[in-house]
């Protein structure tokens, strides 16, 4: 339960800190760090629930736990995923946030996890041969 609890405050971490960096972009008037720190946002935002589990070391788990990460990441992240698009649409609500967000959310989170499998050290990067 607590590396559960870790990846779900860690990656909000990122997310605030990428929140930060926007900020400070804006304020400074440096456009090259506010669209970095943008794009960052939605990366965290989008990626929540994968970059949740794998700062949590429960991507290839498939337990219990791993699925409620999974669920609360995702909401966190439809959520901040929403909020966003808002951000982007000049501060205005439409219909399709509400639609995009979530399928935005799991589409980039699966990617994320799918990727770090792929990647971890040690994991074979080909099917063995079979007759």
């Amino acid at each position: 339960m607590f590396a559960a609890a870790k990846g779900i405050v860690v990656t909000f971490i990122l997310f605030a800190g990428a929140f930060a960096l926007h900020v400070v972009g804006g304020a400074t008037d440096q456009g090259w760090l506010f669209a970095i720190a943008v794009g960052l946002i939605y990366l965290v935002a989008t990626g929540y629930s994968g970059f949740a589990l794998l700062i949590a070391g429960l991507a290839r788990s498939g337990s219990r736990i791993a699925s409620l990460t999974d669920l609360i990441g995702g909401v966190i992240g439809s959520a901040l995923t929403i909020g966003a698009l808002w951000a982007s649409n000049g501060r205005a609500f439409e219909a399709w946030h509400f639609i995009a967000g979530p399928l935005l959310e799991s589409a980039v989170s699966g990617l994320v996890v799918f990727i770090a499998i792929r990647l971890a050290p040690g994991q074979p990067r080909t099917r063995p041969a079979t007759s």
